[in-house]
């Protein structure tokens, strides 16, 4: 009977890691977003020489380090920027790919080969904004994901030059992800924790990671100072931030907070009332020999998981980020499992599982929500590793009651993972988050930095004509200046473009104007204003400090004008 069973669990996972290889391959070329635009055009900002602080005033520069260097590689081989978006996303899926086995080789270790894999699996598809790039996202999946590893493998040898390379890892995804700051006392906590060494040695443990976090301080440093004195640098920071979108004030965001939270509530009141009838009939029914909590979540992630896999059968239209409240819910239970379990359970596994995994996990989440303007909900997605924790738990504590009920939880758990498979290589992320599948009627794009990616018709239409349209607006010596949401337009001109910022949600406040006055050799030859943004446009030319600015300096009158585009020269 347990052979046929491990033949039905091999089955299942040999059919979803096809499927999320596919998913994968559907995901490299389906689908844009204006935040994946903003992504590729900042480290491109970085090729054509323009200086981090200085001319950059991105929130997330520093994320663009990694993606520059196959920038790079691409620009010296292509001498173009075609196909910029599909090259990058191939590099983030195999990078992705690597990360994930070596998630596997861990989870090996711990738990039978099906599970493991399934585990693996579900690292592999759970993207935190269901975009494949090398973005500020991914790029904190994977600091975070590498940084545990090597606390895993630094605990078990005791050697140092994990604990340095922790601190090399961890200082690098604080440059992806500046809120990963906090990671470090939790890392330091965590470290402190699990050695069971005297003081002294616990201390040069933290000393020696601490030592990797300073070598790429310092390497940071090397790059930026040369451009500037360290007081310039300073002065640079304010400009920074003067970005109108991640502006709020205390009071604001804590009201933002409570609403977001209220929001979360209510989704997981309305999704858990049902389960609660089905657990507590199953609970009877099954003469209540299990945990009520562990029917519970088992109940919960079958059914919520069974809406995001068969909603479109029922013609409900969906996107990725729906029902994401599920891995909140999930994420709890590991949470209160691996407490509880650290309380009665003093074996070095458990003690890994909590200051390891759930405690970053925690930490990091609290991180994302206090330096982002994006909630609880949309945020959740970030808790992969958390989530593998409660998987693994929920294997741990289905093996000791009985083989029929830990292949239950596996068959929950298998789907919950083609539901993943479903968010990412079914439904296509659009902007502002709308429903869309991969079954919708799409056309390639052939031009541009988007070439060999396909959109809907609307999107191809509007892309189209904006690459051809800025394409034939520049010349090689000008500089163009794009106003709009979709910063990937950058990269249609002909000639290098100028910004303080190539955010895909700009606000088009006095730090533009202050920019141009800063640097008044950056002055744009060119004008690209994007309708969909700026729908007032004689509002804006009347009284917004840009829109003043551009009027008193180039001939407003005389912009040509497209369906999506205005184009205006001096």
């Amino acid at each position: 009977m347990r052979l046929a069973g491990q033949k039905w669990d091999k089955f299942i996972c040999v059919l979803l890691l096809v499927l999320s290889v596919t998913a994968a391959i559907i995901k490299c070329f389906t689908g844009f977003d204006i935040d994946e635009g903003y992504a590729v055009s900042m480290p491109y900002r970085l090729l054509q020489g323009d200086r981090m602080f200085l001319d950059m005033w991105e929130v997330h520069q520093t994320s663009s380090f990694l993606p520059v260097i196959f920038l790079w590689v691409f620009d010296k081989i292509t001498g173009a920027t075609n196909g910029t978006v599909l090259f990058l996303r191939v590099v983030a899926s195999l990078i992705h790919a690597g990360v994930t086995v070596a998630v596997y080789k861990s989870l090996r270790k711990k738990a039978d080969t099906n599970w493991a894999v399934l585990l693996a699996l579900l690292y592999f598809n759970l993207l935190p904004k269901w975009l494949i790039s090398l973005d500020f996202s991914m790029q904190q999946v994977w600091g975070m994901t590498i940084v545990l590893l090597l606390l895993e493998r630094e605990v078990q040898t005791g050697k140092n030059r994990y604990a340095f390379w922790m601190g090399i890892v961890l200082a690098m995804t604080v440059l992806a992800y500046p809120g990963m700051v906090l990671s470090y006392p939790a890392l330091v906590v965590s470290m402190w924790v699990l050695h069971k060494g005297e003081v002294k040695t616990k201390f040069n443990k933290v000393l020696i990671m601490t030592l990797g976090c300073a070598v790429m301080a310092a390497l940071f440093f090397v790059y930026v100072l040369p451009a500037m004195g360290v007081t310039e640098f300073i002065e640079s920071i304010p400009m920074v931030f003067m970005d109108g979108t991640h502006q709020f004030t205390m009071e604001t965001k804590l009201m933002l907070y409570v609403s977001q939270w209220l929001n979360v509530c209510k989704q997981l009141l309305i999704l858990s009332v049902p389960c609660i009838i089905i657990t507590t009939v199953l609970y009877f029914v099954l003469k209540r020999k299990y945990k009520i909590s562990l029917l519970f979540l088992s109940v919960f992630l079958f059914v919520t998981s069974a809406l995001v896999v068969f909603a479109n059968v029922a013609g409900i239209a969906m996107g990725p980020f729906h029902f994401q409240v599920r891995y909140l819910m999930f994420f709890f239970f590991a949470l209160v499992w691996s407490i509880a379990g650290l309380r009665k359970e003093k074996q070095e596994e458990m003690r890994f599982l909590f200051w390891g995994p759930v405690f970053q996990m925690l930490v990091a989440f609290a991180a994302i929500l206090i330096f982002s303007n994006v909630g609880p909900d949309s945020s959740s997605s970030y808790l992969g590793l958390g989530l593998i924790a409660g998987g693994w738990l929920l294997y741990k504590k289905t093996s000791v009651i009985s083989k029929n009920w830990e292949r239950a939880a596996y068959a929950v758990l298998a789907l919950f993972v083609l539901s993943l498979v479903f968010c990412k290589g079914y439904y296509v992320r659009i902007t502002e988050y709308g429903p869309s599948n991969i079954l919708e009627e799409r056309m390639q794009i052939k031009e541009g930095p988007l070439a060999g990616i396909f959109v809907t018709e609307e999107d191809y239409n509007r892309i189209t004509d904006d690459y051809e349209t800025i394409h034939r607006a520049t010349e090689g010596k000008e500089r163009l200046l794009y106003l709009g949401t979709e910063g990937i337009s950058n990269l249609y001109a002909q000639c290098a473009f100028v910004s303080p910022s190539t955010i895909s949600t700009p606000a088009f406040n006095e730090q533009w104007v202050t920019y141009f006055e800063m640097y008044p050799e950056k002055e744009p030859d060119v004008i690209a204003l994007a309708k969909n943004t700026i729908d007032n446009r004689e509002k804006f030319f009347a009284e917004n400090p840009l829109g003043i600015w551009i009027v008193q300096r180039y001939d407003v009158e005389s912009m040509e004008e497209t369906q999506s585009l205005c184009i205006i020269k001096k």
